[in-house]
């Protein structure tokens, strides 16, 4: 995953398709490089495409536990759980957006305020003195 993908992010959803093993072994590159851009996020886990083998509800899937993280069957083709999904990973995005203490949140809400400030300048400056352009001579 490329790091703009963080940008900004408030929660993350990672989701593993129960039918591809490989995708399961891959959260932990997933969840390693989530934690280098975004330290403090909150991270919900989700099993996916359990529609197409219920069994796999009844597995124990360990990453989640292991790094006490929220987790989810879901089925994308019929529509198990994921409102409730969705619901819970707004919710933690909001709460986590109005309490964020991460340092890389305090550097952005600092940039946009200097860029809205800045732009403000501008403006103002713009309006006292606005030189005529004249085209250029040949």
């Amino acid at each position: 995953m490329h790091p703009s993908y963080y940008h900004k992010a408030h929660a993350c959803i990672m989701v593993f398709d129960v039918q591809r093993k490989v995708t399961y072994k891959n959260l932990s590159n997933w969840y390693k490089e989530l934690r280098e851009f975004r330290p403090e996020i909150p991270c919900i886990v989700v099993a996916n495409k359990i529609d197409a083998d219920m069994k796999m509800t009844q597995k124990s899937f360990n990453f989640a536990r292991k790094f006490n993280l929220p987790f989810y069957f879901v089925s994308a083709a019929d529509g198990t759980n994921v409102v409730k999904l969705f619901s819970d990973a707004i919710k933690l995005a909001v709460a986590y957006k109005q309490n964020s203490r991460d340092f890389m949140d305090e550097v952005m809400r600092e940039l946009e305020n200097f860029d809205l400030q800045q732009k403000g300048e501008d403006f103002s400056d713009k309006e006292e003195s606005c030189p005529e352009e004249k085209p250029p001579s040949t």
